[in-house]
């Protein structure tokens, strides 16, 4: 078959990867150009220019690149403008003319196939594609309503009827999304279903996040036996209080049965000072920093959606994954074979001593992680998934 002319339009530009969804975003993209397709991308961009340059040399090895200055607007704004249009506030936040205009030009310029619409918030931005029917595709990094009600429940009063309120607007909007696209591609088999819980009847994929099966690990080992890595973001609450969860209620107990474990955050905040068995790290300008050599990778319990992609580079860099239940079932991983599972303090404990007592647990996790990532995010097999997706829309359409 010949290749696709595609036009992926982003609410962030994918290079430099800063964080998971970036990441999602470039190695998709690096697929699809290994496989042949021709792809253009406009994305917003508010940096210097001389970050806009190195952010097209970057880029232009893959696609081509429309880095448009535009910047999101500020919360204020948003909120006043979504309660005038009854729209959520983070799609008013990232609705922006200068975008539309520029995926409109875009358009007017050549014959393409199909346009991708990468996260809900890209979808405001691509009206010249409907109105030219060009089939739609929208892949939604998470379930957008169900992240803002979790996030609600890790509010202070002042703000919770407030954040539950944008989530019952999110969901309403995900419902006009769905209705409105050709097809919706989720990252994971739960966000799959829970979209199409949203609508029945809408045409919703389950095509997983890209992601190579080996990378190297980082540098030199950290202090503690074992020493076990997490990633935090300290600026959003839940991210936070599942850190403070984990170094507070659950590492004490770990460390009654490990007294050497030392439990090493990278972006954690102030407020792991003065733990025993616990350091904190800057946030890594290199994400290999995070994932030394000898190490154990934790990911606490997280958001209900998504992807979490610090697990899949854990396997990839060769480190033994430590995970929830929930968080599990989204890897489509198994207790044992690829990760290790823990849903409390004694499970915590129980789990990291098996990694270091129990004979061959250690080496048939790593390899179990990578033989996960081969066979379910090898980005050759990913790229070709999405093509389907995208001739099966187009077809249908």
């Amino acid at each position: 078959m010949p290749p696709l002319r595609i036009l992926v339009v982003a609410t962030k530009p994918p290079w430099p990867a800063v964080d998971g969804g970036r990441l999602v975003l470039l190695n998709t993209l690096q697929a699809l150009a290994a496989a042949g397709h021709h792809i253009e991308l406009v994305a917003p961009f508010s940096g210097t220019d001389d970050d806009r340059r190195k952010s097209v040399a970057a880029l232009v090895e893959i696609c081509t690149p429309h880095l448009i200055a535009a910047e999101p607007r500020s919360a204020l704004v948003s909120a006043v403008i979504g309660l005038r249009r009854g729209i959520p506030v983070t799609i008013a936040r990232h609705a922006s003319p200068r975008m539309a205009q520029a995926v409109a030009k875009v358009l007017s310029s050549g014959d393409f196939d199909v346009v991708h619409a990468e996260q809900l918030h890209a979808l405001s931005q691509i009206d010249a594609a409907r109105q030219r029917g060009i089939p739609v595709v929208h892949r939604a990094h998470n379930v957008e309503s169900l992240l803002w009600d979790f996030t609600a429940h890790h509010r202070g009063p002042a703000t919770r009827s407030l954040v539950a309120f944008e989530a019952r607007r999110m969901s309403s909007w995900e419902v006009r999304a769905l209705e409105e696209a050709d097809c919706t591609v989720a990252l994971t088999e739960f966000d799959r279903r829970t979209l199409s819980e949203l609508v029945p009847g809408a045409v919703v994929h389950t095509v997983r996040a890209p992601f190579a099966a080996e990378l190297p690990a980082g540098g030199d080992p950290l202090d503690g036996e074992p020493a076990v890595v997490t990633l935090a973001n300290a600026s959003w609450a839940p991210s936070r209080d599942a850190v403070e969860h984990l170094a507070n209620e659950i590492w004490p107990a770990v460390r009654r049965r490990l007294p050497g474990a030392t439990l090493n955050v990278f972006g954690g905040g102030h407020h792991l000072d003065g733990l025993e068995g616990v350091v904190g790290h800057p946030p890594p300008g290199d994400s290999r920093t995070a994932f030394p050599r000898g190490a154990v990778a934790l990911v606490p319990e997280r958001h209900p959606t998504g992807v979490p992609m610090k697990a899949l580079e854990a396997w990839a860099r060769g480190l033994p994954l430590l995970v929830d239940r929930h968080t599990s079932e989204i890897l489509d991983a198994e207790n044992g074979v690829d990760v290790v599972v823990a849903d409390d303090a004694p499970g915590y404990s129980a789990a990291l001593a098996r990694l270091v007592e129990e004979d061959g647990l250690w080496e048939k996790v790593v390899t179990g992680g990578r033989q996960a990532l081969a066979e379910r995010h090898d980005p050759a097999g990913v790229a070709e998934h999405l093509e389907r997706v995208y001739r099966w829309t187009i077809s249908a359409r």
